[in-house]
Parts: structure tokens; sequence; C-alpha cells
């Protein structure tokens, strides 16, 4: 999924989060990701409701979309917050891939 800083691979592993399509930054193995819950907006209510706080949260957003992934994992830190094009897509290709 392209974006401006941040791009979103769901591949057959994973996740990847590439940095300007060049630097390959984070890679998430399938069998660590717990959940995908998708957000409406930067709800905080909706957040904080997950167990998503500030101090175990990472957030890999590239702008403020409308809908946000929260991936819960397992690990620290425990959220990874992710603004692909297509949420709703997104999250099926990485949880069925």
């Amino acid at each position: 999924m392209y974006g401006l800083l941040w791009e979103y691979y769901a591949t057959a592993e994973g996740l990847e989060v590439w940095l300007f399509r060049l630097l390959l930054v984070y890679r998430l193995k399938r069998k660590n990701i717990i959940a995908a819950h998708i957000i409406e907006g930067f709800n905080f209510s909706a957040i904080f409701g997950l167990g998503a706080y500030p101090w175990n949260t990472l957030s890999m957003g590239n702008r403020w979309r409308r809908k946000w992934i929260m991936l819960e994992k397992k690990g620290w830190p425990r959220f990874l917050g992710i603004t692909p094009s297509n949420a709703e897509d997104f999250a099926v290709a990485l949880l069925l891939q």
C-alpha cells in the first residue's frame, strides 16, 4: 500500500513496513499478530478501550486518515498503528494470506 513516508505490505510471512520504498524498517511475523482492530478516525476512547496507551503503542501512520488499523501483537510495544489506503482489505489480506 503506497503512502507518503511509510509503505505497508501484507506478505506471506506477515507485515513489512518500508521507508520511501527503499529501506525495510519493520517486519512482523504472522504468528506474532494477535488481532487487527479497525478504528474510525483518531478515536481516543476506542484506542484506550483496546488497552493501547502511549507507552505500549508504536504509530507508523502516513497521515491523519479516516481509518486506522491497530495491530495487537505479542511482545513490546503491544500495539502498532498503521494507516493503509484501504483498511478493511488490508486487514483481511494480512490475516488470511
